[in-house]
């Protein structure tokens, strides 16, 4: 759900990234608790430094978050799960994996690794904030605080069971270790996920309506828990149903293929127009693929500026776009640019396409399962 992200780091190995929305959320916060926290609990304490101290706090919260998401991170790693990247965004941070836990064990070990680090800093900060002096500063003293406080609230909603939270994770690996079966756990697990989201939403509301601005972000969380319980779901079910399928049998056929060389508007009138395929695989003169083209490079606000350019030089070249016909469905609907494209070519042993797959034919695999299950 974070969307675009730009890369600023790279820490044991795994990339951290920034989503815009995440300086957004820095300049938000910073303005609420520097203009309605600080000015409370610091008595005369001047704006500029009010909002210097939210700005600290705000940071030290995301470095909180990242911690956080670190614990998820190399747990995971540990147990053979690749770890992609990290990004901070709209709600905290979130790490993208490929794959899920092996085992009930794995997710319940991935699942409270995060938890476990925010734990562990409320605990750090409160014990500074024991242990200094009378004469520390009140400045100082709140911002510890506040970091106490912050902390223990990210733990506190973290561990709600509400999928795909922590505590919803927990909970589908409780049900996973019961059942055996990792699709059903996590159909409860989201039904439990999306019950406590719709909650969140409302109370939300009505917090709002009462006079509570900030009611609406939790809303918001309440929202992200609904559409992301949901995408996890539904994953699941990809998983169960395509996992051992072949490409081959998904793919659509016949393939009509563009060579590289030619023009991309010759494309839109000889192949675009009169097939109305949204995309065609592009090969070389040897008739290898090489790629794809879709009709979004067709957009006036690209076509303008590729005219006399040539296919070849406009195709998504992404390996990943390229699966040959044994290939499995379900490790290809884990790689990003099929995600992003929603379509990849199907080659035969030497390299020529045979068929495309698109996420429309990974739909109707869907349905025909779910109309086998209720028939």
């Amino acid at each position: 759900m974070p969307g675009r992200s730009y890369r600023i780091a790279r820490i044991a190995g795994i990339p951290v990234g920034v989503s815009p929305w995440w300086l957004v959320i820095v300049v938000l916060f910073t303005y609420a608790v520097g203009s309605a926290y600080f000015p409370e609990v610091v008595h005369g304490i001047s704006r500029p430094a009010a909002y210097a101290l939210g700005l600290a706090s705000v940071l030290l919260l995301f470095l909180s978050i990242l911690a956080h998401e670190f614990g998820h991170a190399i747990v995971a790693r540990r147990h053979g799960i690749e770890v992609e990247e990290i990004d901070l965004w709209l709600l905290g941070g979130v790490s993208r994996m490929r794959g899920e836990a092996h085992t009930p064990e794995d997710e319940l070990r991935y699942a409270i690794a995060g938890p476990a680090v925010t734990a562990v800093i409320a605990a750090c900060f409160a014990i500074a904030a024991a242990l200094l002096p009378a004469s520390t500063p009140p400045a100082l003293m709140a911002l510890i605080e506040y970091q106490v406080y912050v902390n223990v609230a990210i733990l506190i909603l973290n561990m709600l069971p509400a999928f795909p939270l922590d505590g919803g994770r927990v909970l589908r690996s409780i049900l996973w270790r019961r059942s055996g079966q990792l699709q059903a756990a996590t159909e409860t697990a989201a039904s439990v996920g999306r019950a406590f989201g719709y909650v969140m939403i409302v109370l939300g509301v009505l917090e709002f309506l009462a006079g509570a601005p900030l009611g609406l972000w939790f809303s918001v969380i309440g929202v992200f828990i609904v559409v992301a319980a949901g995408q996890q779901a539904l994953g699941a079910e990809v998983e169960a149903v395509l996992s051992g399928v072949s490409a081959r049998e998904l793919m659509s056929t016949p393939v009509v293929a563009i060579a590289d060389s030619t023009p991309l508007d010759t494309a839109a009138h000889e192949y675009f127009m009169p097939y109305r395929y949204a995309s065609f695989p592009v090969v070389d003169a040897a008739g290898h693929a090489v790629g794809i083209i879709s009709v979004s490079h067709l957009h006036p606000s690209l076509y303008a500026h590729a005219q006399g350019r040539n296919v070849g030089e406009l195709a998504d070249r992404d390996a990943s776009l390229l699966v040959h016909e044994d290939d499995d469905v379900a490790k290809l609907l884990a790689e990003p640019a099929f995600s992003r494209i929603g379509r990849a070519v199907v080659v035969d042993a030497a390299g020529a396409p045979v068929g495309l797959l698109s996420i429309t034919d990974v739909q109707h695999a869907l349905r025909a399962a779910r109309l086998a299950r209720a028939t």
